[in-house]
C-alpha cells in the first residue's frame, strides 16, 4: 500500500510491508548495547535464534516479551532510534547506552544558541515521551489550499467542479492537479522519516510514530485518499482559516458520506429531514419524518473495536425506540452488521429469536430476520430495520427508477 496518493509503489515496497518482523536483543559483549530491535526479516534467512513480533494487535497480545515495546514508546527510560542501514531496523537503548553510542545525554542534548537551558530540556523530554511531535508540519500554502477545499467537500459544497455525493467520491487528483502534490505527502506521512520505515512499521499495533493528517478508507467499493485523522480535526478546528466541519467530531468519511445517502433517500421519498439532530440526552444521526407523521431515527456504525460505543448506540435506538421511533441502523458494510447484532445479543442488550447470525447472509434475508425480531411479541429487540452505505448509494445515486439531477443532490442538507 502507498504511504500517499501521489507517490508510486515499487516491488521492495511490498516487501517491506508484508516481511515477517523479529527481534532480538543485543549480545552481552556487543560493544552497541541496545535493549532492544525489530526488523524484517529476508527470505530464507535463519530466524531460528531470533522472537517473532507480529503486527497484527491480537497475535502480538497473544505472545510475551521481555522487552515491552508499548511502554518503551512512551516512557523516557527508553530512546527509539531509528536505523535504516541494510534493512529498516527499530532500536530501543537506555538513557545510559545512548549515551556511551552517541556521546550525548538524549534528556539534554546539544542546545542551540540562544534557547533557554530548562525549555530545551524539558522540550527533549517531551519528545522521547511521545508528547509532541518529532517534525511539527508546516502548513504552506498548498496544503492550507487543499485542507479549505477537503473541508468544503466534506460539508456538502462544489469544489473544483465535483461533490462529494454526485461524483461518488471524486479522485483526490481532481482536487489538487494545480497544487504542488509533494508539498501534500507531509499531510500523509512524516517526509523527514525515512519512508523505508514508514512502510515496513506504520501497520503495526505498537509503532506510535503516528504522523499523518489524511487517510485512506474504502468507500463505493474503491480506495478514497481524504479521510480526516483526529490529528487533522486538530488542526482545522484550531485554525480560523478552516470553516466548521460538519457532522460528528469523531466521525469519518465513511460515516459522513452515509448520513449523505440517508438524507437524500429520505428527500426523494418526500420526508422531512433534520440530520444531526441534538436533543438534551444525544445526538442523532438522522431524523426524518414521513407525510403520514411516521417519525424515523437513523443510526450509521461503521467498524471498529469500540465496543462500548456499540453498546451506547443500541442504548440509544432503545430509548428512540420507546418514545415512538422507527429505528433504523445502517452499516458500512453486511460483515459489520452482523458482528454488532451477534454483539447486542451475546452481550443481553437484545434478543434475536433464531439466535446470532453464523454467517454474512445477504442484506434482504438479514433484514427479514431483524424486522422479525422487532415485531416479535415475545423477545425485546429495538432495531427495526436496517441497511448498508452500498444498498443506500444503489437505491439513491446508481438507481435506473429515480430520475435524479445533480441540482437536487446539491441542495440536499446534510
Amino acid at each position: 500500500m502507498k504511504l500517499s496518493p501521489f507517490e508510486t509503489t515499487t516491488r521492495r515496497d511490498e516487501w517491506l510491508r508484508t516481511a515477517p518482523l523479529y527481534g532480538k536483543s543485543s549480545h552481552p559483549y556487543s560493544e552497541d548495547r541496545y535493549a532492544f530491535e525489530v526488523f524484517p526479516s529476508y527470505p530464507d534467512e535463519d530466524t531460528s535464534d531470533w522472537k517473532r513480533v507480529p503486527r497484527d494487535s491480537d497475535e502480538y497480545e497473544k505472545r510475551s516479551f521481555k522487552f515491552n515495546i508499548e511502554k518503551a514508546n512512551v516512557w523516557s527510560d527508553y530512546i527509539l532510534v531509528l536505523n535504516t542501514y541494510n534493512r529498516p531496523t527499530l532500536r530501543w537503548y537506555s538513557c545510559e547506552a545512548f549515551k556511551d553510542e552517541f556521546l550525548y545525554d538524549p534528556l539534554d542534548p546539544p542546545r542551540p544558541q540562544g534557547v533557554d537551558p530548562l525549555k530545551w530540556k524539558k522540550l527533549a523530554e517531551k519528545r522521547i515521551r511521545g508528547g509532541i511531535d518529532r517534525t511539527p508540519m508546516r502548513l504552506d500554502t498548498d496544503k492550507r489550499t487543499f485542507l479549505q477545499r477537503l473541508v468544503k467537500l466534506w460539508n456538502g459544497d462544489v469544489v473544483c467542479g465535483v461533490h462529494l455525493l454526485w461524483d461518488q467520491c471524486p479522485s483526490i487528483h481532481q482536487l489538487t492537479k494545480d497544487l504542488d502534490e509533494d508539498r501534500l505527502n507531509r499531510l500523509y506521512y512524516d517526509t523527514t522519516i525515512d519512508r523505508e520505515i514508514l512502510l515496513t512499521y506504520r501497520d503495526a499495533c505498537w509503532f506510535d510514530l503516528e504522523t499523518e493528517f489524511l487517510k485512506p478508507t474504502a468507500l463505493f467499493r474503491k480506495r478514497v485518499w481524504y479521510d480526516l485523522t483526529q490529528k487533522c480535526r486538530l488542526l482545522i478546528n484550531g485554525r480560523s482559516e478552516f470553516p466548521d466541519l460538519k457532522g460528528g467530531p469523531l466521525e469519518g468519511l465513511v460515516h459522513r458520506v452515509t448520513v449523505g445517502l440517508v438524507a437524500l433517500k429520505n428527500t426523494l421519498e418526500g420526508n422531512e429531514v433534520r440530520p444531526y439532530l441534538d436533543t438534551s440526552e444525544y445526538v442523532v444521526d438522522l431524523v426524518s419524518r414521513d407525510p403520514e407523521g411516521q417519525v424515523y431515527t437513523y443510526e450509521i456504525m461503521t467498524d471498529h473495536n469500540n465496543r462500548e460505543l456499540y453498546r451506547k448506540t443500541y442504548e440509544k435506538l432503545k430509548v428512540l425506540d420507546q418514545h415512538g421511533k422507527k429505528t433504523i441502523a445502517v452499516f458500512d458494510s453486511r460483515e459489520t452488521a452482523y458482528k454488532v447484532f451477534n454483539y447486542w445479543h451475546n452481550q443481553g442488550l437484545g434478543v434475536l429469536p433464531n439466535g446470532p447470525f453464523k454467517s454474512d447472509y445477504s442484506v434482504e434475508n438479514g433484514r427479514n430476520q431483524i424486522q422479525d425480531a422487532y415485531e416479535s411479541e415475545t423477545h425485546e429487540w429495538a432495531v427495526a430495520d436496517w441497511t448498508t452505505t452500498w444498498k443506500l448509494k444503489q437505491q439513491t445515486l446508481s438507481s435506473n427508477s429515480i430520475d435524479l439531477n445533480r441540482e437536487q443532490v446539491l441542495s440536499l442538507d446534510w
